[in-house]
């Protein structure tokens, strides 16, 4: 849990020093946007297997039941969106592609029941 605060916080610290501009895309993966009631908050980054960021990866939250969610990463390979508040995070496959390269590993950091899901996908060059 202390890990995920810490890097909720650094992420967050890193949105305001750079500026929201500074992202690929503008988005802006601020925690202070989430809206009330949304539900748990799915985070993490795609890295290549050195270690690198991998930027414009798609991200994929499949839950058992209904729509998946379908994000990019930013520069930092950072990714973070919500599913549904009804929907259990243990319900919920995540993976990682891009052109280019093979998913070769997703890693749930997250213990169950917690708010927010941290889930880092690593890919390789091909």
């Amino acid at each position: 849990m202390i890990a995920v605060i810490r890097t909720v916080a650094l992420v967050a610290g890193l949105g305001l020093a750079l500026g929201a501009s500074a992202f690929a895309g503008g988005d802006d993966y601020d925690a202070m946007n989430d809206k009330e009631g949304a539900g748990p908050a799915y985070f993490g980054f795609v890295r290549d297997h050195r270690g690198s960021p991998v930027s414009e990866a798609q991200v994929f939250l499949k839950p058992k039941t209904g729509d998946p969610v379908v994000l990019k990463t930013n520069v930092l390979g950072l990714y973070r969106s919500h599913i549904n508040k009804d929907v259990k995070p243990e319900d919920v496959t995540i993976s990682c592609e891009k052109s280019g390269y093979r998913q070769e590993r997703v890693f749930r950091r997250t213990e169950p029941g917690a708010m927010f899901i941290e889930t880092d996908c690593t890919l390789r060059r091909l």
